[in-house]
């Protein structure tokens, strides 16, 4: 559910919000209530404010229906989240190729930097990198810089959230990955591991496949439904020994089947 929702259908939950977290005071200025609150569903503002989602959705569930009894399992919805490496494309890339913009100055002022961002994307040039520089993590930004073609890699310094948008260049021909969907089939394995990672944020799928890959044998093979070609995710497989054929089903749907590679 859309935070935009859950305040026009339960008003009182506001303060809900803001007795939870302090990062949820900026949601009584109205101006950035209308623009980011439409974006931003519970999850995802759980994830922005830093806190527990599973005491959040519990403490707004007892909120809204004071008659609920039952209460979210915390070990079945924690995630593991842990520091992805910084990329090589970035670790390698020149000051003056790095784009910077700093927008927590227009937070504070109680305006939506989403204009002025988008303005900024549109003016990089080839092999740029965007740098921006925020006081939370922008994780709804993150789908919409996806569907533009960028990757992310977000590093968190106590308060101040660094975030890199940056297209990968990564040559198909250059990672060894099959392309004939026709050479290997699930069918030929005895076990098959299935994964839909299609619903989950960036940079959650790469870390869900990447905590279930040691499942994969000679005997078992990995069967990923994903919402785009998996660039990022090549390299990874490659490092650890896997290899991955991918087929496009449709315009936002791939199937990715991943294997461990053969000694022959």
């Amino acid at each position: 559910m859309k935070i935009s929702k859950l305040l026009a259908e339960y008003p009182h939950t506001l303060e809900l919000l803001v007795n939870f977290s302090p990062h949820f005071a900026k949601l009584k200025n109205k101006i950035l209530r209308k623009t980011l609150a439409s974006r931003v569903n519970v999850e995802q503002a759980a994830g922005i404010a830093g806190v527990n989602l599973v005491l959040l959705l519990n403490e707004l569930n007892k909120s809204i229906n004071a008659d609920i009894t039952e209460t979210i399992n915390e070990e079945s919805t924690e995630e593991k989240m842990t520091q992805i490496e910084k990329p090589e494309l970035l670790k390698n890339k020149s000051a003056d190729k790095i784009q910077k913009m700093d927008v927590r100055s227009i937070i504070d002022s109680g305006k939506d930097p989403f204009l002025e961002i988008m303005a900024k994307v549109k003016s990089l040039k080839d092999e740029e990198v965007f740098h921006l520089i925020n006081s939370f993590e922008p994780i709804p930004l993150y789908s919409v810089m996806q569907n533009k073609g960028f990757e992310h890699w977000t590093e968190n310094n106590g308060s101040v959230f660094n975030v890199f948008f940056f297209k990968n260049d990564v040559n198909k021909s250059e990672v060894k990955v099959e392309s004939n969907i026709s050479q290997v089939s699930p069918a030929d394995f005895e076990n098959v591991i299935e994964l839909d990672v299609r619903e989950l944020a960036p940079p959650e799928p790469m870390m869900k496949i990447l905590e279930n890959i040691s499942r994969v044998d000679e005997k078992t093979v990995m069967v990923v439904h994903h919402h785009r070609e998996p660039m990022m995710l090549y390299p990874k497989l490659e490092e650890r020994g896997y290899t991955a054929i991918t087929n496009k089903i449709d315009e936002n749907y791939f199937k990715v089947v991943i294997m461990k590679k053969r000694n022959d």
